[in-house]
């Protein structure tokens, strides 16, 4: 097998936004970035070795999935995995060569892929409600295997009433896109957006502690705080409410602590209540 220089694909996989998968010759996994890590939860060093062709993946449906011993569900990669391309390495290409198999992950990947890794199902294209649950369970039972730390986040915007009463519900779904593009835009490869209701968006921010999950509370505050409603000259008003995973919690507990949160905020000055 080749040598690799992880630290300096990992510099490329984190400047460009991309997963990076590198095969052999083989069909074995050389390389599995630390995009690729938060994605499927596993680690790298669970994933090199393995022939791409056998891998399966704790995440993603369809007619491939199956449960592993733990009532895991399980996909084989590239199905899990839509989105990679694979490029040759070499010349020759009658002769087998290693591959380097790239996933660029944006938003409008999310919104268009009924698999991976929510069902899209409002109108305006962002995740839904019930995606929430769906993603909700899993990262539960990714937690219960592998204690991977994962929070959810609720921005509130206060001043809703108000723009419905001016704009008209139309107009308001087209806030609400522009809300959903930014708050996209800030959060990591791995973390996810959606809407809860007409007047709230959550979170599910995989890998973050109690710490993490407070820092990126004020950010979402902050970048929502500014927002401006062009046509009635009004900034957004917000609060943002989050916790953080306990494990063997169900995932209606867990949506019911996050709403206590935004209740706490929306009667504090910050307007954020963050809590483990």
């Amino acid at each position: 097998m080749a040598t690799v220089d992880t630290d300096i694909l990992a510099a490329i996989a984190a400047g460009t936004g991309c997963g990076l998968v590198i095969l052999d010759e083989g069909g074995l996994v050389e390389y599995w970035s630390p995009q690729l890590e938060e994605i499927s939860g596993l680690p790298a060093d669970q994933i090199v070795g393995q022939a791409w062709s056998e891998l399966v993946l704790p995440c993603g449906f369809g007619e491939a999935e199956r449960l592993d011993d733990c009532g895991t569900v399980l996909v084989d990669a590239a199905t899990a995995l839509p989105g990679i391309a694979f490029y040759p390495l070499g010349d020759n290409p009658a002769q087998p060569a290693r591959r380097v198999g790239v996933l660029r992950l944006t938003s409008s990947f999310a919104t268009n892929s009924e698999d991976f890794p929510f069902a899209v199902e409002n109108a305006s294209g962002i995740p839904s409600q019930r995606a929430m649950f769906g993603l909700l369970q899993r990262q539960l039972a990714y937690q219960s295997r592998y204690q991977t730390p994962f929070s959810l986040l609720f921005l509130r915007m206060k001043n809703f009433s108000t723009f419905v009463e001016v704009l008209g519900e139309g107009d308001w779904e087209i806030t609400n896109r522009a809300v959903y593009d930014q708050l996209s835009a800030i959060v990591r490869m791995a973390d996810s957006v959606g809407l809860y209701d007409e007047a709230t968006f959550w979170m599910v921010l995989a890998n973050s502690s109690l710490k993490g999950t407070q820092v990126v509370a004020e950010k979402v505050k902050r970048l929502a705080s500014s927002m401006k409603v062009e046509a009635i000259d009004v900034f957004l008003s917000v609060a943002v409410g989050g916790v953080v995973a306990c494990e063997g919690e169900k995932n209606e507990d867990l949506v019911q602590r996050g709403l206590d949160e935004i209740e706490k905020a929306l009667k504090l000055p910050s307007g954020i209540s963050v809590e483990s």
